[in-house]
């Protein structure tokens, strides 16, 4: 699979070492799943470099949820990573 920013919410699963979305975007939450251990990493930088969420999988693989996020001023996810899955919600 490959990175769908065609419809709400946006799917992340390969990280990039440049920005996937530059414009700016009101974001409800992010969730991380589907990754293989605990301890997986995914974080996730504005357009400046600034990281606006980190994720660390959790003991019972469950989905690790962000709280209400807001604005946010472009998006590049650095590191996905053990299979794992970035989702946005935005509004």
């Amino acid at each position: 699979m490959a990175n769908d920013l065609a419809s709400n919410p946006w799917v992340f699963d390969t990280a990039a070492a440049t920005i996937l979305y530059q414009g700016d975007i009101e974001v409800r939450h992010m969730e991380f799943v589907d990754y293989g251990v605990q301890g997986s990493l995914c974080v996730v930088k504005d357009r400046y470099g600034k990281v606006v969420w980190k994720a660390t999988g959790a003991a019972d693989l469950e989905e690790v949820r962000s709280g209400p996020m807001g604005w946010i001023y472009g998006i590049a996810v650095t590191t996905p990573q053990n299979g794992g899955i970035l989702r946005v919600y935005f509004v």
